[in-house]
């Protein structure tokens, strides 16, 4: 008679060369299946900043027309923010306070939108840095000195780009938000 031996006990508890393949080959498909996936999210994250600055930028130059004074947007470079600003009924710089939340309206596009910054900005009087892009009562981009006063009409495109590989602009004269 023909006596089976058991398998050993270490035998019996491992993985065959087959079922090894077939984990990677479906670990391979996941890994395909995924990594579109992750490039939309990373697409839609920066769409999503990017129309942000713009709301911003029209928030500013719609306040500005409705208040009848200056209002702005702060950006800075270094910390990839945007701060609405205006000027106060003695001429100074302040930041606009949100009435529902009582808080400072700022975005963080790197808080808000992880590997989202601001590449470089050029000011409307030819600048490059950190500024403000200011409104007037008319819709019209233009200067101010550190102290809120008026310098002159912005007589070039404020650029901001995004490091989307994507600028915003805000046209000289006309104030006209738009993407390029």
């Amino acid at each position: 008679m023909y006596r089976l031996s058991k398998p050993s006990r270490s035998a019996a508890h491992a993985f065959t060369m087959i079922e090894l393949m077939v984990v990677v080959i479906l670990m391979g498909i996941v890994a395909v299946t995924v990594m579109p996936a992750m490039d939309n999210v990373r697409l839609m994250r920066e769409g999503a900043a990017r129309d942000d600055v713009m709301r911003l930028l029209e928030l500013a130059r719609a306040r500005a027309m409705a208040v009848g004074s200056p209002n702005g947007l702060s950006i800075n470079l270094e910390s990839s923010s945007f701060t609405l600003v205006h000027i106060t009924g003695s001429g100074e710089i302040e930041t606009v306070i949100d009435p529902l939340t009582y808080q400072s309206r700022t975005l963080s596009l790197p808080v808000t939108y992880p590997g989202v910054t601001i590449n470089s900005m050029l000011n409307g009087d030819g600048e490059a840095g950190s500024g403000i892009v200011w409104f007037d009562f008319e819709a019209n981009p233009h200067t101010r000195d550190l102290n809120g006063g008026f310098v002159a009409l912005n007589d070039e495109d404020v650029r901001i780009e995004l490091s989307s590989d994507e600028t915003v602009v805000v046209h000289a004269f006309t104030g006209v938000v738009e993407l390029r």
